[in-house]
């Protein structure tokens, strides 16, 4: 864990500072053991890792410049409250920049109640429009959502247990990538 982290803290340098935050106290343990290199590497000390969920970030009201991260989103039983939070987190002119799974149209019901829906992410994903109209009344600006559908084409390509799963299970002539798209979000705090 915390190889975006690790990333952003080397494009960022010694003017930068970077906040990773994970959930589960096991992720958490295996950042900071993963930490332990990164000075060594980069000779950098600009990234560290907070206990928190997306819904309650463990940083201060206007303090980040940009939020990144990593697919989440659509786990979060409560979107409207991730999309605040990020707000909240963010200084004025600040940039939101993330990847997340979302849908072009409702699976069926066989799938949604699916566990490796859930288990694959895509159970609590939304649709394109309903990810805009979120951001759109949390008050962000500069919107930009951009479908790239090669990632589930990529995952099926892998062979994915979850993706074969889930796209056998699709009425029949379906394809997985016309239910499930990555969406890559970009948006700014005014």
């Amino acid at each position: 864990m915390g190889a975006t982290s690790f990333k952003a803290g080397e494009k960022v340098k010694a003017a930068g500072h970077v906040i990773g935050v994970d959930m589960t106290p096991g992720m958490l343990a295996k950042a900071r053991h993963n930490i332990l290199q990164y000075p060594e590497r980069t000779g950098l000390d600009n990234v560290e890792f907070r206990l928190g969920e997306i819904e309650h970030l463990p940083v201060a009201d206007n303090t980040v410049d940009v939020v990144l991260s990593n697919c989440v989103i659509n786990l979060s039983p409560d979107k409207p409250l991730v999309w605040k939070e990020i707000l909240r987190v963010l200084k004025s002119g600040g940039k939101l920049s993330v990847p997340d799974l979302v849908i072009l149209k409702p699976f069926p019901d066989n799938v949604r109640s699916m566990a490796a829906a859930l288990v694959g992410c895509v159970a609590g994903a939304v649709l394109v429009d309903e990810t805009r109209s979120m951001l759109e009344k949390t008050g962000f600006s500069d919107i930009v959502l951009t479908p790239k559908s090669g990632y589930i084409r990529q995952m099926q390509n892998w062979n994915d247990p979850l993706c074969r799963e889930i796209a056998v299970s699709l009425p029949e002539g379906e394809k997985l990538e016309n239910y499930v798209v990555s969406l890559s979000i970009e948006a700014r705090k005014p």
